[in-house]
């Protein structure tokens, strides 16, 4: 499988909100993002932190959103040109950013050729493309999203299994991975399909899979997935809709059931562009500061939606709230959220046990007052241990370490707020603020003379 992913942090871009260039000029229906202003703006992204993209689709299309496709070969006019796309693949790749390229294969446009083709010819060739039943044909939840029938081997060679098919076309343009929408719906037989595919023409691509629910299954067909498990767990923790235990087993419940290594490669999400942005359901930094300590810490990689990182806050919510145009104004830009942004992307960096090392949950050992677990490789010295107090109350706790490297006299200091402790035979003592957030590494060389890792 390529796992490429997990080293690297993620910023999802959506073309048609990002950022115009001097030379769009849009319908009212569209904002007018191009591939060209992305291009502009990926000093900004890369000097941000982040060293990888998620680009929402850039097909011809008849919506800003272009899941609705209308040609899978080209790119919309109103975005640019395929010159525009390996210009932009180009400049990321000077940058040392991937690109993950959305590609919806599961339903086109009811404007796509293949489909009118049908409604208005009786002996269409494309009349197996899809499914006709008493109800009409299939649609995706009732939208006006064509979908496709994935049991004809003649859409299946023309979308994935083909050299001159959609699938080869933009592995060819040198993109580094294919995120697969709706891939619950395509199916596990599908995804694997376009996974062994895509790796037969290039070994180091990686197949992202979107499956909102839980997606343990779909983590031994896929490279990475984008499910939203973890973000419900979070949300309903801070709103006091679960306790801490029943996170802390469901937390179990994702590292004991998925494939780990696609864990590690699969996305820990706030928000999207299906989804409300973080400030139009959290409005307390302390509480943000929770949420984003999970997503840089738990396994899996950080994905943020463009704007969040500037505190983008629209006073709506679900899809109103997170499809808005990039604030370009800095004077309108939160300094306080980008600072704990760029704190958690600077400590994820640091250590490498969060980008790629095992996890163990001691919540139970804190009796569910607090959250806690560490992150540890196979180097003794790399581990972190992370805390969170999740209420509104000051708790002291002693916190026993199950890791037999957590030596005693061994200094942790916390990479939050500088605050040490001091192990006292597999044990430390904490006291957290309301909503306070602990990350601690050890200081194994604060004794001149002498290592708590001298051999193995």
């Amino acid at each position: 499988m390529s796992n490429w992913l997990k080293k690297r942090i993620l910023y999802q871009i959506f073309p048609d909100l990002f950022c115009k260039d001097t030379d769009s000029n849009p319908s009212k229906k569209y904002y007018g993002g191009t591939i060209k202003g992305i291009i502009s703006k990926l000093d900004y992204v890369k000097d941000f932190g982040f060293d990888a993209i998620y680009l929402n689709p850039i097909f011809r299309s008849v919506s800003s959103h272009r899941y609705n496709v209308l040609d899978y070969f080209s790119v919309d006019p109103i975005l640019g040109t395929l010159e525009d796309f390996d210009s932009l693949v180009k400049e990321c790749h000077s940058r040392d950013i991937k690109l993950i390229l959305d590609i919806p294969l599961n339903h086109v446009s009811q404007e796509h050729e293949w489909f009118k083709s049908v409604v208005n010819n009786d002996n269409s060739p494309y009349s197996n493309y899809f499914i006709l039943t008493e109800d009409g044909y299939n649609k995706w939840r009732g939208s006006d999203l064509v979908e496709l029938n994935l049991d004809n081997p003649e859409v299946i060679e023309k979308l994935i299994t083909s050299p001159n098919g959609v699938l080869k076309f933009w592995i060819d343009r040198d993109i580094d991975g294919i995120r697969l929408d709706c891939a619950n719906d395509l199916g596990m037989n599908i995804t694997n399909i376009i996974r062994q595919k895509s790796h037969e023409w290039n070994r180091d691509i990686l197949v992202m899979g979107e499956v909102f629910n839980f997606a343990s299954e779909w983590s031994r067909v896929l490279d990475s997935i984008q499910s939203y498990y973890l973000t419900g767990l979070l949300f309903s923790l801070v709103k006091d809709e679960i306790s801490v235990q029943t996170f802390s087993n469901g937390i179990d419940y994702l590292v004991r059931e998925f494939d780990y290594e696609v864990l590690l490669n699969s996305l820990n999400i706030l928000s999207s562009h299906d989804t409300s942005r973080i400030l139009d359901i959290v409005d307390n930094i302390d509480v943000y500061r929770i949420l984003i300590a999970v997503q840089f810490t738990f396994p899996g990689v950080p994905v943020v939606l463009y704007g969040e990182e500037i505190g983008m806050k629209t006073r709506k919510m679900n899809e109103e709230s997170s499809r808005n145009p990039m604030e370009w104004d800095e004077s309108k830009w939160n300094k306080n959220i980008m600072n704990l942004y760029k704190q958690f992307i600077s400590l994820r960096r640091y250590r490498k046990e969060l980008q790629e090392g095992k996890f163990k949950n001691i919540t139970s050992l804190v009796d569910y007052e607090l959250i806690g677990y560490l992150r540890f490789t196979d180097k003794r010295e790399e581990f972190s241990i992370v805390l969170i107090n999740p209420n509104d109350k000051f708790i002291e706790k002693r916190v026993f370490i199950p890791y037999s490297h957590f030596h005693d006299a061994l200094k942790m200091v916390d990479y939050l707020s500088g605050e040490e402790f001091l192990c006292e035979i597999s044990s430390i003592k904490v006291k957290l603020a309301p909503y306070q957030v602990a990350i601690l590494c050890p200081n194994w060389k604060y004794i001149k003379g002498y290592s708590f890792y001298k051999r193995q």
